[in-house]
């Protein structure tokens, strides 16, 4: 039985190459603040705070400061005060979000616009991370470490289920479309790395289709491999939910190999991910 493994948080301890590029181009006075969802989950957590680490490796110079928008500290406001104590008059606010949704257009925002009102610092908001380049490879390599080492099935026999968050905002499952297209966009993707030529979706919650109506539909009479990817950033509740699901799917449908892809993680490529889209903004 193949279950989800165990949580890894990468050090940050091999050097990334700095972006003197974009440190060049940001005003005086500017700094970064990560901005990550929160989560109780404590190696969460300390994934957000590695990334964080990784961003300040690539800005060489610029304060940056990772603040959470609910669940745990130091807050938003929390963030943007430090980098207001280490004389930063505006920030570049980069959110740890794989797509544009409620999150990104309301509930940051507020929060950045309070918290840059309460110490004076004006704010610009980057976008979501959405299908940047290096994170559509890196969930390539997710989904190849899923199946590295298991014996070869036919790509007719395989089914793909890409698993979101979910969100009440329809844009937010259009993106999730976006993304998992964009993974299997180049040759070599999919099916040739995955061995597979069928493609679902599946949603946690708010949006449909729901996970386990999804992962009942991929174990079609003719599918002898589920492979299993949640898109999701950092250990949490949401990737237990996840695991659950898939231990249930596999006692409905026994006969059926589930595979479980691992999340992104605290990986480079996500801080790069990040820097990118603060020099967009920029």
């Amino acid at each position: 039985m193949r279950r989800l493994p165990l949580p890894v948080v990468r050090r940050p301890d091999a050097p990334l190459e700095p972006r003197a590029d974009l440190v060049g181009r940001l005003p005086r006075g500017s700094g970064v603040v990560v901005v990550g969802h929160g989560t109780a989950d404590p190696v969460g957590a300390e994934e957000t705070r590695s990334v964080g680490r990784l961003v300040a490796q690539l800005l060489p110079g610029v304060p940056v400061e990772v603040g959470f928008l609910e669940v745990i500290g130091p807050s938003i406001g929390d963030a943007l005060a430090a980098l207001a104590a280490r004389g930063c008059t505006a920030a570049i606010a980069a959110p740890l979000l794989l797509f544009t949704a409620g999150h990104a257009r309301h509930d940051i925002p507020e929060a950045l616009a309070a918290g840059g009102r309460a110490v004076g610092v004006a704010i610009r908001q980057a976008a979501a991370i959405g299908c940047h380049p290096q994170v559509v490879r890196l969930a390539r390599r997710r989904r190849r470490e899923a199946v590295r080492g298991l014996e070869p099935v036919a790509a007719a026999a395989t089914t793909l289920v890409m698993v979101g968050r979910g969100s009440s905002d329809p844009l937010a499952t259009r993106q999730l479309l976006e993304f998992t297209a964009a993974t299997c966009a180049e040759v070599g993707a999919c099916p040739r790395d995955v061995e597979c030529t069928r493609i679902g979706l599946g949603f946690v919650a708010a949006a449909r289709p729901g996970l386990a109506a999804a992962l009942d539909a991929a174990a079609a009479p003719d599918v002898l491999r589920v492979v299993v990817q949640p898109h999701l950033l950092f250990r949490g509740h949401v990737e237990d939910q996840v695991s659950t699901a898939v231990a249930s799917a596999r006692e409905r449908h026994p006969a059926m190999e589930w595979v479980v892809a691992r999340r992104l993680g605290a990986e480079p490529e996500v801080a790069a991910a990040l820097v990118d889209r603060v020099a967009a903004a920029v």
